[in-house]
């Protein structure tokens, strides 16, 4: 009999799957009320169910995914790299640098030092880009931005320079005439010369807009980048704190 009895407390004791939260007796999964205490049990989950947790009471993960490393990489020193600073956004920079190189360009007498302005203007935009960006400007990077100063400035120095050339042209092309005609050169090529200089004196003249524009845009091209590569290499050292 005492065998027996044993027996059957071992199996009665394998059906046991949940615990009283009162008196915390173990209690067969079917229970209702604790015979103890007799607390109810219904609601008790059983002691092997799965833990259930809502999606706000899960905890942070301890080191975040970086892709192409897998778990067993990671070790308990293991500090991600950095992430990448954004790319900057050269918009402003640039088309400030551009309208200032176009407009001291295009001005008379001002622009005697066109050269200047025009590498000047590439060296504006990034230090302009240096005021707004806190990640290293490498030489790539003020090349972009002096570039696209240029290409702002060959625009804007073309739209100047139109109302400027037209109220000049005709004391420019007289001038030039007088100069001519001092000269002594061959009647022929007088009247060639005094052709082309009364073309060139047409500012409105759609070839002579396309001549314009595109020696513009290779000089505003060339040394506006070449004033960015310099530009980097001043203001390049990416800004502490």
């Amino acid at each position: 009999m005492r065998r027996g009895f044993r027996h059957t407390r071992i199996y009665e004791s394998a059906r046991m799957a949940k615990q009283c939260p009162s008196c915390q007796q173990l209690l067969d999964e079917t229970a209702r009320f604790c015979p103890i205490c007799g607390a109810s049990v219904e609601e008790v989950r059983s002691l092997d169910a799965p833990i259930e947790l809502a999606e706000g009471q899960l905890p942070p993960p301890l080191i975040p995914d970086v892709p192409g490393m897998g778990a067993s990489s990671h070790g308990a020193g293991f500090h991600p790299p950095p992430l990448p600073a954004a790319p900057p956004s050269m918009l402003k920079p640039a088309f400030l640098g551009g309208v200032t190189l176009g407009v001291l360009s295009a001005l008379p007498l001002v622009n005697c030092c066109c050269l200047l302005w025009i590498g000047g203007g590439g060296l504006l935009a990034v230090y302009l880009l240096r005021q707004e960006f806190v990640g290293e400007i490498t030489a790539g990077l003020g090349a972009k931005a002096g570039f696209f100063a240029g290409m702002i400035g060959a625009l804007f120095w073309q739209i100047l320079e139109l109302p400027i050339s037209y109220i000049t042209s005709s004391q420019r092309t007289e001038k030039l005439q007088e100069l001519l005609q001092n000269q002594n050169f061959p009647a022929e090529s007088l009247q060639f010369v005094e052709k082309f200089l009364s073309l060139l004196g047409d500012p409105f003249n759609p070839f002579v807009l396309l001549i314009g524009l595109v020696f513009k845009a290779v000089a505003c091209g060339i040394l506006a980048t070449l004033g960015g590569i310099l530009g980097a290499a001043f203001w390049g050292k990416p800004k502490s704190g």
